[in-house]
């Protein structure tokens, strides 16, 4: 078993414990609970967290020590087996956390980083691309913890690299987990390290760096982006153009940081509509020539949105329905990028004001958004839409994760 095997037990065992709780315990009266057993109602909170809240002091998740275990497990109003599984499942969150931790530092004594960092690798593009919705939820976490434990015991003067590559995998994760303030900080500090004279780590090529240093600039836009700061996110992404990484295969990069700035450019109020268009025409040629159906698929949809937000209607449901046939025949694709077509799919109905099949785009988009964790995407909608939501959520027994 892997380190990071053991972040995504840990995960498991708190999910569960964490279940139990809510159904013994309606939201009601926790306060009375959390009193009885004798710690405050916040407190309760973090311990029950799956995730880090949008606002507040990083990181708030607590594990219950194994007296307090006992306790909530003696309180709790439940059958004895319900009881003694509290206390199992909580028990074992620790033993996993703290195997996890154990595992990381002889790793390092034995000097395998580069081992840890395949195994985030492999749970990052599990996280990125996996069918099954739940792994995929558990798989941006364990990321999120695996590589918020490990960065800390990367010395960056010995290990520049991997440093860096682990602050941008924390950053993906919590740009889906909807903590872009976090993921801005990280992708700063991989860019500071990276931009340290004399850097070097065996194992890392120069290609291997710039690429590193671009997608650190470029992880600053997108948190930027993420952050509703878009005029500062093209200023990153004007950077990552005149990158080393960029200048050396722009055919690679080109269509990626175009996708970039139409992402940004979108939410820019009265955007440049040509300078728009030849950014995505450019990014579409340089996807077919390189035969890369993905990311024609990603910049694709990012022009749609362009589309819809300057009201060309006819062309935006001819563009929507092509990359609708398109989805099943592509080579992968992930829940968030099949999320993000969904919500657009649901704008595009809204402005259409077709109820019907706007209903029906955002039922998928949210019950996907859902099971997969995908809580930026979930505000978005919620701060797009509100209240006129509410009937898809009924539908699907949810509420927006802010509410």
């Amino acid at each position: 078993m892997s380190w990071l095997d053991a972040i995504s037990l840990a995960l498991i065992h708190r999910e569960t414990y964490v279940a139990i709780l809510e159904s013994w315990v309606p939201h009601g009266e926790k306060g009375e609970f959390a009193r009885r057993v004798g710690i405050t109602q916040e407190y309760l909170s973090y311990l029950c967290a799956l995730d880090h809240p949008v606002r507040g002091k990083y990181p708030t998740k607590r594990l219950p020590s194994p007296e307090l275990a006992r306790k909530i497990a003696e309180v709790i109003p439940a059958p004895k087996e319900v009881k003694q599984s509290l206390l199992e499942n909580m028990e074992l969150a620790h033993v996993n956390a703290a195997r996890a931790h154990y595992a990381t530092q002889q790793f390092l004594e034995d000097r395998r980083g580069a081992e840890l960092l395949s195994d985030l690798e492999r749970f990052h593009r599990s996280a990125t691309f996996g069918t099954d919705r739940a792994q995929v939820r558990r798989a941006y976490r364990a990321v999120r913890d695996g590589a918020a434990a490990l960065i800390p015991c990367l010395p960056p003067e010995s290990y520049p690299a991997s440093f860096a590559q682990a602050c941008l995998y924390l950053h993906d994760a919590q740009c889906v987990l909807d903590r872009a303030d976090d993921a801005l900080r990280y992708a700063k500090l991989a860019r500071l390290v990276l931009e340290a004279p004399g850097r070097f780590e065996p194992g890392f090529n120069r290609e291997q760096f710039e690429h590193l240093e671009i997608n650190a600039v470029r992880g600053e836009g997108v948190a930027l982006h993420n952050l509703g700061l878009d005029h500062k996110a093209q200023d990153y992404y004007t950077l990552a153009r005149a990158s080393p990484a960029y200048h050396n295969a722009w055919n690679f990069w080109g269509p990626i940081v175009g996708r970039d700035m139409l992402n940004a450019l979108v939410q820019i109020p009265r955007f440049g509509y040509r300078e728009a268009q030849r950014l995505a025409h450019d990014s579409f040629d340089l996807c077919e020539r390189n035969n890369d159906e993905f990311t024609l698929f990603l910049v694709r949809e990012s022009w749609l949105r362009c589309l819809i937000q300057r009201g060309k209607w006819r062309r935006a449901q001819q563009v929507y329905f092509e990359e609708l046939e398109r989805i099943p025949k592509l080579p992968y694709v992930g829940s968030l990028h099949l999320a993000l077509f969904h919500k657009t799919g649901a704008d595009l109905a809204w402005r259409l004001k077709d109820v019907k099949t706007r209903t029906e785009r955002a039922g998928e988009a949210i019950a996907l958004m859902h099971q997969a964790g995908l809580r930026h995407q979930f505000r978005l909608l919620e701060q797009q839409y509100g209240l006129a939501l509410r009937p898809v959520l009924e539908a699907l027994n949810l509420t927006f994760p802010t509410t």
